[in-house]
């Protein structure tokens, strides 16, 4: 009698089956609720995953730097990857040459206060010329505060013009809803460092890029932040869903292949007891 399925095809779709759960990646979510504002004096929410800078007073949201404790992340193995991620409403008092918004994701480096810290941030600096975005990465040994780009604290990775629309009306960062982010994957040269700054609905600016560093200083990542320079023209802005997700690289399980290889072997030697039957 022929058996229900084929002695052949079971073991395959076992070992498949087991192949899924091996590979699988596992992706731990974590919203940032907990800030601490270093600079500036009208951040509010600073216990919400949705801070508030500015009280809608011109200029008033200028000028503020927060930052968060995450959870400490190493990428340990090539594939690991740490995004930082949400979004921001502007309220500015004027578009053109309208910069300074900065994000970031670090490594205190041991410090015990804000300064000195390793890592990278990304911002949409240009003025004149937007949307033309950089992004920075903290040196060794520096002695600044995490947003400082000074030459002693941080070197310029990229500057570029980014992918503008053809009107140069809407060229410029405007006030509007943007999300951004921010994320490091392990490779096996170093880090990649992938960052985005990209407006929705009518508000069309992007800004953005991806930075392989071939000798980055840490592969260790316990803050993020946030920061709204003095040229970003700012009477408020607005935070939502901000959030840290840390995804491990898809490792195989012995155990599991070990697993489906034993029981694909007996369903195998069952079919061959079957077949002489």
């Amino acid at each position: 009698m022929t058996p229900p399925f084929s002695s052949l095809r079971l073991p395959a779709a076992l070992l498949g089956l087991a192949a899924v759960f091996a590979f699988a990646p596992s992706a731990q979510a974590v919203l940032v609720t907990t800030w601490t504002q270093t600079t500036g004096t009208n951040a509010t929410g600073l216990t919400t995953s949705s801070p508030v800078f500015g009280t809608g007073a011109t200029g008033s949201g200028n000028g503020a730097q927060v930052y968060a404790t995450t959870p400490t992340y190493t990428l340990a193995a090539v594939g690991d990857s740490l995004v930082f991620s949400g979004s921001a409403s502007f309220n500015l008092s004027s578009g053109a040459g309208s910069d300074q918004f900065r994000i970031g994701l670090f490594n205190t480096n041991g410090s015990a206060d804000n300064t000195g810290w390793l890592g990278y941030f990304g911002t949409n600096s240009g003025i004149g010329a937007n949307p033309n975005g950089r992004l920075w990465e903290r040196k060794a040994g520096n002695t600044a505060a995490y947003f400082n780009n000074a030459s002693a604290a941080a070197d310029e990775r990229q500057a570029f013009a980014g992918t503008p629309p053809s009107t140069a009306s809407v060229s410029t960062f405007l006030s509007g809803t943007y999300n951004f982010s921010i994320g490091v994957t392990r490779t096996e040269a170093g880090l990649s460092v992938v960052w985005s700054i990209i407006g929705t609905g009518g508000t069309n600016y992007t800004i953005g890029g991806t930075y392989n560093d071939t000798t980055p200083l840490t592969y260790t990542f316990n803050r993020v932040g946030l920061m709204s320079g003095g040229g970003l023209n700012a009477n408020q802005v607005s935070f939502s869903g901000l959030d840290a997700t840390f995804t491990a690289a898809p490792i195989p399980e012995p155990s599991s292949w070990a697993a489906a290889a034993g029981l694909a072997g007996l369903v195998c030697a069952a079919g061959r007891r079957r077949r002489r039957a």
